[in-house]
């Protein structure tokens, strides 16, 4: 027998097998990291999607609340003084040293404040706003009512006479200082709203009429606020009881499974639900404590308000939060709608454009992908390289369209 022969009747050598094995390794490790990156890269994709949808929703919820409170109430002023009131109260770039938390009642007993390590709150940097709506339903009780006569108590009371009474009586006995309901009185280009903190007398059915008195409130409907502005309320104004109150912002919570990471997404605050002409529940305008998931993964939401050229300059236009690249209408003063200036801009909202983002949980990043820039807002920190999903939306106010 050859040499050749013998030497390929022997098989691999122990050498061989492990440079082979070792080589097979390390195509297998290769092939499984790939199918890892994918899954992470489907995961996140799905992900986003999921976010994008929910997105989508919200986006139509904010819209629809914005034309609804700019349907019945017109903003602006008229004659001589601040006859304003806002039905969307604004907060821009949210957090210290500007905002430092949400109050849900008027002596702020509960509050939203800026998430901070793992304590929950709002999103530092991210707008936020309120709505605030009349009633829910047609009611000829409501849709009829009107001031009758007006007797000032003070600079901050007034006793009204309301003709017919559009309330139900479990209503005016929940009147006071934090209890009572927000009402607008508005007509033509004048509204402004205050809170019942006492009945006088009332009567019932047809004919009825309420004797009550109204104390001016502040941005967070806390008496007594600024005094009454000039003509406002006064005779033949329409009256409004704000029964509905919606507050959109970013919010992390802590209510996780152990181990896994806070919900972070746009999240709604409203107060608790009320049908008084109905089931008689008494609509308390104070939010509930805590806010309720509309998109989870939604990490910033920017949002520019349409002012009136009365209030800002002589064209209007849109207000924004990049100093030296956009007006500021100071949206984000604290106790903003509580300033004559300030307030008064609040009041002459009459559009806005919203844009919301998700940030991406990618593996590896990709370079020059950074963030995209939002609507009004300059990101706090570099660029991460993390590509984001961003939805938008824009509307213009009902009133604009059918006054």
């Amino acid at each position: 027998m050859s040499a050749r022969t013998e030497r390929a009747g022997r098989g691999f050598t122990l050498l061989e097998l492990m440079v082979a094995s070792a080589v097979g390794l390390i195509i297998l490790t290769a092939a499984m990291a790939a199918f890892e990156l994918q899954n992470q890269f489907s995961r996140n994709t799905e992900r986003l999607l999921g976010t994008q949808a929910s997105a989508g929703l919200a986006l139509t919820m904010m819209q629809r609340d914005l034309e609804n409170a700019g349907l019945r109430f017109r903003g602006g002023v008229q004659g001589v003084g601040p006859a304003y009131a806002a039905v969307v109260h604004v907060w821009d770039n949210l957090g210290s040293p500007n905002v430092t938390q949400l109050n849900n009642d008027p002596l702020g007993t509960t509050f939203i404040p800026a998430t901070a390590g793992t304590a929950a709150g709002f999103v530092p940097g991210t707008d936020a706003f309120e709505v605030y709506q009349g009633a829910t339903t047609a009611s000829t009780q409501r849709l009829g009512a009107q001031v009758s006569t007006v007797q000032p108590i003070s600079a901050t009371v007034m006793q009204l006479v309301i003709s017919p009474n559009p309330f139900v009586p479990n209503e005016l006995a929940a009147a006071g200082a934090t209890t009572g309901p927000i009402v607008m009185f508005w007509i033509d280009d004048v509204h402004c709203y205050g809170r019942i903190t006492s009945l006088v007398s009332a009567t019932y059915g047809v004919g009825g009429t309420a004797t009550i008195q109204v104390s001016t409130v502040n941005s967070d409907f806390a008496v007594p606020g600024q005094i009454w502005p000039t003509g406002c309320p006064r005779s033949l104004q329409n009256v409004e009881v704000l029964e509905r109150r919606t507050r959109y912002l970013v919010y992390r919570t802590v209510d996780a499974p152990p181990g896994q990471p806070a919900r972070l997404g746009l999240h709604v605050q409203r107060n608790a639900a009320c049908d008084p002409l109905g089931a008689g529940t008494v609509c308390n305008p104070n939010l509930q404590q805590f806010p309720s998931m509309v998109a989870e993964g939604v990490d910033d939401m920017q949002v520019a308000w349409n002012v009136g050229p009365a209030v800002w300059n002589s064209a209007g236009g849109w207000c924004h939060k990049i100093p030296g690249e956009s007006p500021d209408c100071q949206f984000w003063k604290v106790g903003a709608a509580d300033d004559p200036v300030i307030g008064k801009r609040m009041a002459w909202i009459t559009g806005a454009q919203i844009m919301v983002s998700s940030r991406g949980s990618e593996t590896f990043l990709r370079p020059g992908e950074g963030p995209p820039t939002m609507l009004n807002h300059v990101p706090a920190v570099a660029p991460d390289n993390i590509v984001r999903s961003v939805m938008q939306t824009s509307v213009i106010f009902r009133n604009m369209v059918n006054p």
